[in-house]
């Protein structure tokens, strides 16, 4: 994908992410601007579309659910400041669980890929050897006591 295309994409998406948090034209304004600057560094940093897209729409998540929720719980006009709040702190904390979560899946991607174009086998999961003619677990001797 080129970097126009993620530049124009990040814009839609802030700009919808604008409308759904913030409401009205400063939202949709606000939500372009900000996705434009997060395209721009994806572009720029060479990001992969899946970790961005993934890390974008969870965030995006993240701040519909915190204005919701706040939303919920107060009268209808009157906790429009509370709302945003709500949204960017949840949005914050979305983005980085999930970015997380994401960097470390990637990474064993690419170990799992790597392994397998050296014609080694895979990393195995747990805490056993990765050697194959390692055992997997440590028995304790038999001991010679009565059966």
């Amino acid at each position: 994908m080129s970097n126009s295309a993620t530049l124009i994409g990040a814009s839609v998406l802030g700009a919808a992410t604008g409308w759904l948090v913030g409401g009205g034209t400063s939202g949709i304004v606000v939500g372009f601007v900000v996705g434009l600057l997060l395209g721009g560094a994806a572009a720029w940093l060479d990001v992969r579309l899946v970790v961005s897209l993934s890390v974008v729409v969870g965030t995006v998540a993240g701040a519909f659910i915190g204005r919701n929720i706040v939303r919920a719980l107060c009268l209808p006009g009157t906790c429009s400041a509370l709302e945003i709040t709500a949204a960017v702190l949840t949005g914050i904390g979305a983005f980085v669980g999930i970015g997380l979560v994401v960097a470390l899946v990637t990474r064993s991607f690419d170990e799992y890929h790597e392994a397998v174009a050296r014609d080694r086998p895979p990393p195995r999961t747990g805490c056993g050897p990765d050697t194959p003619g390692e055992p997997d677990s440590e028995e304790p001797p038999a001991s010679g006591g009565p059966s």
